[in-house]
């Protein structure tokens, strides 16, 4: 282990079981974290399904802060939920989100009015920084020699929700509108709450209650959430608009502001001096940009599929709802398939060798895909070959955070992965449709996309990649938690 946090284990969970094997109870708690850990990346699709429903029932024009204003207050969280998940345990603040999640959700699907369902959805924002935690619960709690591959599993697992998600929305949308989806994530947040709380041991507290850095959670935090909306606006505003300009300058005017309250408090939010190290910042990074265009490209891909067919006017696939969730079971099984053989591999092998593999296999499948998307069959063989990479990269992205970070820091280390996620998303999101405006032709006020602007949205994904794969060429050996007394269980 390069260092660690300076901050002792101040509660030990149960010590480690002889041998390490798999067994009923792990793959137990593996379920119980795995359930709402995906159930982030469900929600995300049953709210995109959802979206357009909630602007036809209500009326509204500012649709957009239904997603919008989750994102945000997850975002400003994070910082809080990785603070108090090392004083209380991380088990305990689980439980908490996963309740204010439920209730946000039920409480956005019996709202009568549009803005009480942005507090709604405000409120389940509070969900959002759950899988800063999971993650950091998967090295609390398993075996050091099931680390990695635990891990792993929870990463790729991400390939089944892909895969049933697509055509539960439609079901739950077209019979119940968006009030059916935001009831189903309610009560399967509900439910996630029971797995947690019956199935999941006690997780350590790492860090002492004294002196909580309210200032700089809500510095860091706000920051960050200000850059994301700079960012997710700018394309309707305009990048040379005052009002993204102004929330852009605000969001690096709190970040380099946090840098300076953290060196002034004794107890910092986070421990920046972790986030000097170079092994640490490579991993993160390298890890935020792969995972993003892994959980982004394929919502962008939902464009083509979806729009229409008109020659000359727009190049989109022109499919049904229905008939994408059938075409994209290929290689949404192909992603959880690899991810699941990445898992394994992953305890045996060189986790660096098996990630930087998966890079390059990503970058030449959205490469392939940006040249071949015309029809069905070019769009499953392609995109299969990219989520082989893709089901690789999102099973090894937790491992690196594992193999850079002490037990202490594991929290830390997952939640800052989740902020770049945040944020390299908008980023490259905002760059998509940079690129599809640019080869649009607006018929009666609609854009409509011609083929090179989503050649060029693949190609995109392939850059960002190769950029994580550079980043990655420079990540020194990893650490192995098998090796690591200090790792409880």
């Amino acid at each position: 282990m390069t260092s660690t946090s300076p901050s002792p284990s101040l509660d030990t969970a149960p010590p480690a079981e002889p041998g390490g094997r798999w067994n009923l109870r792990l793959v137990a708690v593996l379920i119980a974290l795995a359930w709402p850990t995906q159930l982030l990346a469900a929600g995300g699709i049953l709210g995109a399904n959802a979206t357009a429903s909630v602007a036809q029932s209500f009326h509204t024009t500012q649709v957009a802060w239904f997603g919008l204003t989750l994102t945000l207050a997850s975002t400003l969280l994070t910082p809080f939920a990785i603070k108090l998940g090392d004083l209380y345990g991380r088990k305990r603040v689980m439980l908490v989100m996963m309740a204010l999640g439920a209730g946000g959700e039920a409480l956005a699907a019996l709202a009568g009015e549009f803005w009480l369902v942005l507090v709604g959805r405000a409120v389940a924002g509070f969900y959002g920084p759950f899988g800063a935690l999971s993650f950091a619960a998967v090295r609390d709690i398993f075996p050091p020699r099931l680390v990695k591959p635990a891990s792993g599993i929870m990463g790729s697992s991400v390939g089944l929700v892909a895969l049933g998600t697509p055509f539960l929305a439609g079901w739950l949308v077209d019979n119940w509108g968006y009030r059916g989806a935001l009831w189903f994530l309610a009560i399967a947040t509900g439910i996630a709450f029971l797995l947690v709380a019956l199935l999941v041991p006690r997780t350590p507290r790492y860090a002492s209650a004294a002196g909580f850095d309210w200032l700089g959670g809500l510095v860091l935090g706000g920051g960050l959430t200000a850059v994301v909306y700079a960012v997710g606006q700018g394309q309707s505003w305009g990048w040379t608009d005052a009002r993204t300009l102004g929330w852009l300058a605000a969001g690096i005017a709190a970040l380099v502001a946090f840098l300076f309250v953290e060196r002034a408090h004794a107890h910092p939010i986070l421990d920046l001096r972790v986030l000097r190290r170079r092994p640490v910042a490579l991993a993160l990074t390298a890890g935020g940009l792969a995972q993003t265009v892994a959980f982004t490209l394929p919502g962008l891909a939902i464009l083509l599929a979806l729009f229409p067919h008109i020659p000359g006017v727009s190049a989109g696939l022109g499919w049904t709802a229905q008939h994408n969730a059938v075409v994209s079971v290929s290689w949404n099984l192909v992603m959880f398939g690899t991810g699941l053989l990445a898992s394994r591999f992953l305890r045996h092998l060189d986790p660096r060798k098996v990630w930087i593999a998966g890079l390059v296999v990503m970058a030449f499948g959205y490469t392939l895909v940006g040249f071949f998307h015309g029809n069905e069959l070019e769009l499953a063989l392609t995109s299969c070959v990219a989520n082989i990479g893709s089901g690789i990269v999102v099973a090894g992205a937790p491992v690196l955070v594992v193999g850079v970070v002490s037990p202490e820091e594991q929290g830390l280390g997952s939640g800052m992965l989740n902020m770049l996620i945040s944020l390299f998303g908008a980023i490259v999101t905002a760059g998509a449709y940079a690129l599809l405006n640019a080869h649009s032709t607006v018929v009666d006020g609609t854009a409509f996309y011609q083929d090179a602007g989503y050649a060029w949205v693949f190609w995109l994904g392939a850059l960002v990649t190769l950029l994580a794969l550079a980043l990655s060429l420079f990540i020194p050996p990893l650490s192995d938690p098998e090796a690591d007394d200090a790792v409880p269980a």
